[in-house]
């Protein structure tokens, strides 16, 4: 199992973030979101995709792989 870390921007991009960022609000209007869990053979894509249809809890920036595919 692995960690993805994922970045939403302000205006709704969702991106790859850097494996070391720190997750929760950066100093610009992006939050860094730590997905917990993700089994091998899932991409970053497979993730993202999962992130968007996905509604955010507020102040929760770290989220478990089955929360998104439920």
């Amino acid at each position: 199992m692995a960690s993805i870390m994922i970045k939403k921007a302000g205006e709704g991009l969702v991106s790859q973030a850097h494996r070391n960022a720190d997750v929760g609000p950066t100093s610009g209007s992006s939050v860094v979101y730590e997905i917990q869990n993700v089994p091998s053979g899932v991409s970053v894509d497979d993730v993202i995709a999962k992130f968007k249809g996905y509604k955010t809890a507020e102040k929760v920036y770290e989220i478990d792989w089955a929360a998104l595919s439920a």
